[in-house]
């Protein structure tokens, strides 16, 4: 007859073995707090069991988040992506600039001239357009109309 093995005060993994039951499966204490209860074969396996669960949940978590971000991340550069090259065969996208954004532009409540891109500085109308991030001077007029003119060739 063997002696049954004494597994008791063991760490394995997260769980502590506390004691044999009743039904030859041991009361384990987890790291996170939990008990649990698991046989000798999976105490004593390599793969075998090494927390009550809460370190595959923390797996998942952790990893499900990091996947969440990626995708994100992803997900928002091929959309970027589409919309850019749909405006470029639409001829709405030159040199990174959307076409509608500059023409269609909303007029600024502070705006004196009453068109975007217009403004009267040192006894001179100025006319300006920013393509790519960068704005370009258009030119200096006399007359208002002429710098909506330079405005709008320049759109």
């Amino acid at each position: 007859m063997t002696k049954a093995l004494d597994l008791t005060g063991l760490k394995i993994g997260r769980l502590t073995v506390i004691k044999r039951m009743p039904s030859s499966e041991w009361l384990c204490y987890c790291e996170c707090g939990n008990q649990y209860i698991t046989t000798t074969s999976h105490l004593n396996r390599k793969c075998g069991v090494k927390s009550c669960g809460c370190y595959k949940s923390e797996l998942a978590r952790k990893n499900s988040k990091k996947n969440m971000e990626n995708t994100t991340k992803e997900k928002y550069r091929e959309a970027s992506k589409k919309i850019k090259e749909a405006m470029r065969k639409n001829n709405e996208l030159v040199e990174n600039t959307r076409i509608s954004m500059i023409s269609d532009k909303k007029i600024r409540s502070d705006n004196k001239s009453g068109h975007t891109g217009v403004a009267f500085k040192d006894d001179n109308w100025i006319a300006r357009i920013a393509i790519s991030g960068k704005e370009h001077h258009l030119g200096t007029f006399n007359t208002k109309e002429e710098a909506i003119a330079a405005r709008k060739k320049g759109e």
